[in-house]
This record gives structure tokens, sequence and C-alpha cells, in this order.
């Protein structure tokens, strides 16, 4: 649950970052590529279910 109000959260914030870019394109570019490496490095630090990650628990 908690990786999916982060999500919803971070594109709230992209498309306030690129409403506020509207008039410079290659800002927009920039700033998409950014915010979406930012959220890539991120996102696995949000808890998940019970704070384990997906690959915890799991038998192989």
């Amino acid at each position: 649950m908690g990786k999916i109000v982060f999500t919803v959260l971070w594109a709230g914030v992209v498309i306030a970052v690129n409403s506020v870019l509207d008039d410079f394109i290659w800002a927009q570019y920039l700033s998409t590529f950014a915010l979406g490496g930012i959220y890539a490095f991120t996102v696995d630090k949000v808890p998940g279910p019970r704070g384990k990650s997906p690959q915890e628990g799991q038998s192989l």
C-alpha cells in the first residue's frame, strides 16, 4: 500500500514540475528523466506489506 501511495504522490510531483516548465520543452525532458531516476532508486526504500521486500521470505 505504501508503494502505491508513493507512486501516486510522485506522479503529482512529475505533473506539477512539467506544468511549471511548460514553455521549456528541453527542461521537461530533463526533469522527467531525472525524476524517473530518483523514483526508481527511492521506490525500493518505501516499505511494502509488513516492511518486507518482495524477495524476503521466498523459498527457492
